[in-house]
């Protein structure tokens, strides 16, 4: 008899770890990093490359407007996802690609920001502005409009 009830004690346990591995991998699934710009601002698309030419230093015009990107730093994990998904690149190879188009041209680096506020402060004061962030982040903050997803936990 003692020993159906560790079999089953077992199997219980079995299954309940099961279930929450599921549950974990189903909250990381929905992790995603998606381009956001102002409510205010007036474009709704921009391509892969573009964002790229933005985030080096590079002008990139959208229906007449030049758009600003903005880097975040307070966040490592963001950062690594976007230079490495996005850029394609890893924080290192960034750093030197924009200082040899800073030497070679003069071209200025994008902004950096360290706290949320700041990057909330710079979306709504200067126009056409463009950052990424998490997207649970997003959707809760309704001053910033998402753009695209740039990438996805699968």
């Amino acid at each position: 008899m003692e020993c159906g009830v560790s079999v089953r004690t077992n199997i219980a346990q079995f299954l309940a770890t099961g279930v929450l591995i599921l549950i974990a991998q189903l909250s990381l699934a929905d992790e995603a990093v998606v381009l956001v710009t102002s409510e205010n601002s007036s474009f709704e698309d921009i391509s892969s490359l573009d964002i790229r030419k933005a985030y080096l230093g590079i002008s990139v015009t959208i229906d007449g407007q030049i758009i600003r990107p903005i880097r975040r730093g307070d966040d490592e994990r963001l950062d690594r996802v976007f230079l490495q998904s996005v850029m394609a690149m890893s924080h290192r190879s960034y750093e030197r690609r924009l200082l040899s188009l800073v030497l070679k041209f003069g071209t200025p680096r994008p902004a950096e920001v360290d706290e949320r506020d700041d990057l909330m402060k710079l979306l709504f004061d200067r126009p056409n502005s463009i950052s990424y962030m998490w997207k649970s982040d997003a959707e809760s903050d309704p001053r910033v409009k998402t753009i695209k997803v740039l990438w996805q936990e699968t």
